[in-house]
């Protein structure tokens, strides 16, 4: 005997099938993508601020203070404003550290990923700024602090291991070049005898 399938499951499937339409093919205004030449003019103003941040960041572990180890790569989420403009939010990230006092190394982790928000609106072809960067915090807790750690000591004695095996082979003198022998006639040649 088949049993009639209840009517949360049939509404829950029902809500189910209508919403995965909307998740594979978003909006064409969520899903606006950039040209290359808008892209290239967003890195350009990003570019430029950035650096800002970049140098701060470097400025306060050279002072041993906490710090972001902010990469380079930025993560483009674009959508569209009321007016038509794209608005474009780029973020871009890192992990905290405390400097180990008096050395050079990345320091010890803190568990905290930062973010760093720009948001960017394209009006009549332009880029600009709306309001200033914002930082977003993500913690990890204890256990992603010590494993981050120990990955940037790997990663800082893998470079050093790297850095030492290029200075030891730009050291190594160059192979001795003999001279080469003398070649011997050929038993299907014709011989040639001194005279």
């Amino acid at each position: 005997m088949i049993r009639p399938r209840s009517g949360a499951f049939i509404v829950g499937w029902l809500g189910a099938a209508l919403l995965a339409p909307a998740l594979a093919f978003p909006r064409t205004a969520q899903a606006q993508s950039l040209s290359h030449a808008q892209l290239s003019a967003l890195n350009d103003k990003l570019s430029t601020e950035f650096g800002y941040y970049l140098g701060a960041e470097e400025e306060k572990h050279s002072d041993g203070k906490p710090y972001i180890d902010l990469g380079q790569r930025f993560e483009y989420m674009p959508s569209r404003a009321r007016g038509g403009a794209i608005v474009v939010r780029a973020k871009c990230g890192g992990a905290e550290y405390v400097p180990n006092k008096g050395e050079m190394t990345k320091g010890i982790a803190t568990g905290r990923i930062k973010y760093l928000v720009f948001t960017y609106a394209l009006r009549n072809g332009q880029w600009t700024e709306i309001g200033r960067p914002q930082w977003q915090t993500q913690s990890l807790g204890p256990r992603a602090a010590e494993r981050m750690t120990e990955a940037a000591e790997r990663d800082e004695a893998a470079e050093e291991a790297a850095r030492e095996r290029q200075l030891h082979a730009a050291e190594r003198p160059a192979p001795a070049v003999s001279p080469s022998p003398a070649k011997a006639p050929s038993a299907s040649g014709p011989s040639v005898t001194p005279r």
